[in-house]
């Protein structure tokens, strides 16, 4: 996102090549943008001198020394996500809060100047049907679902699968039976502790 800065006035301007002032930006309270600073002189690009700095922060009020939000990095980037705003938005939980905008920006040897901005912050993220997701249903099998064996909607975890094998193998009939079945349950032990591996 570019922000053109008319120099001579101090303020935020449609584009370098129109001095019409904007009246407000609107932001939403998740965004993260990536921004630029273009100054403008008599509606022309401005050649800044060297070692000039600037910065973007958004506050509440124009006495307000704490940001709600500070560009940082290299682009700069002014990230929404902040601790701040999220407790202004908890408190109330507002549809959105008026904030101001600020650019300041500082020429080697001369005094610190600043331009701002009226913006609204708008709540989107929780609005309408994006509020905290619904809870995705738990279809682990229970111990004795496990063990029975009997239920093919269910999905085992790694314990339910061990207590069923320790089901199959310490419950062995009280019938006779023969060593074919007896090799049918150790292999199919051995086979479900692979799986498991």
């Amino acid at each position: 996102m570019k922000f053109f800065v008319d120099l001579s006035k101090k303020q935020l301007v449609k584009s370098a090549a129109s001095n019409v002032a904007l009246e407000r930006v609107v932001l939403k309270r998740c965004d993260s943008l990536a921004v630029e600073i273009v100054f403008v002189s008599r509606n022309a690009v401005a050649t800044m001198p060297v070692g000039t700095t600037s910065s973007i922060a958004l506050k509440r009020t124009f006495a307000d020394s704490n940001f709600l939000a500070l560009a940082s990095g290299e682009p700069p980037t002014l990230n929404l996500n902040t601790v701040p705003l999220e407790a202004i938005f908890s408190a109330g939980n507002p549809a959105a809060i008026s904030a101001l905008l600020e650019i300041r920006w500082a020429v080697p040897g001369e005094t610190t100047r600043t331009a701002t901005l009226q913006a609204e912050v708008q709540n989107s993220v929780i609005l309408g049907t994006e509020a905290t997701p619904e809870a995705v249903p738990d279809g682990k099998a229970t111990q004795s679902q496990a063990e029975a064996g009997t239920d093919n909607e269910r999905w085992m975890t790694p314990l339910r699968t061990a207590q069923a094998i320790e089901e199959q193998v310490t419950n062995k009939p009280t019938a006779p039976h023969s060593h074919d079945d007896l090799y049918f349950r150790k292999n199919t032990a051995l086979a479900l502790s692979i799986a498991l591996a």
